[in-house]
């Protein structure tokens, strides 16, 4: 590419790209009455991977044990996780997403659109469409962040040999956060 931005400017305009995302996502686009935040990312976390231990899910999202451990109890009494047989350790469990745990997830994610559909009318027409080619492009480049996030930074797989590529493969719906 011609003009490659410097790290600090990039860091800077994706910075400020994504804060004003998460501050529309926050603010206006989700409904914070049924879950709290933590809660709705741990879910989306399950959801997305599939049953996980309670001391990965705790590590991925950043929390202590005992938190999360409250937190998925929490959720369990109101039927949206359960807790599952590990196959490959008996006397361990997995967290998973019940069918009313996802039902859910699917309906928030289902109101977060609306509302940006509806916002998205504030909009003229030049403005829509540059947000849709920008979302377009900025997708599989935010997916690969995503993935890369969850690697340790020192793990090859957070510095590919084709880190200067974006991987485009298809993503399951239910992978985007809700």
């Amino acid at each position: 590419m011609g003009n490659r931005p410097t790290d600090e400017d990039a860091g800077d305009c994706v910075g400020e790209l994504l804060d004003q995302a998460l501050d529309l996502t926050a603010r206006f686009l989700s409904d914070r009455a049924d879950l709290s935040a933590s809660a709705a990312f741990a879910m989306n976390r399950v959801g997305r991977e599939g049953p996980i231990r309670l001391t990965t899910l705790a590590a991925k999202e950043g929390v202590s044990q005992p938190s999360m451990t409250q937190l998925i109890q929490r959720l369990e009494r109101l039927g949206l996780v359960t807790r599952l047989a590990d196959p490959d350790d008996g006397r361990a469990a997995l967290i998973g997403i019940t069918g009313l745990g996802q039902t859910l997830l699917d309906d928030r994610k289902r109101i977060r659109r609306e509302r940006l559909t509806a916002l998205l009318t504030t909009l003229t027409s030049d403005e829509e469409c540059a947000l849709w080619l920008s979302a377009r492009v900025a997708l599989p480049v935010l997916r690969r962040l995503v993935a890369n996030a969850d690697c340790s930074p020192d793990s090859d797989a957070a510095h590919p040999a084709g880190a200067g590529t974006v991987e485009t493969r298809p993503v399951d719906q239910r992978k985007v956060l809700g």
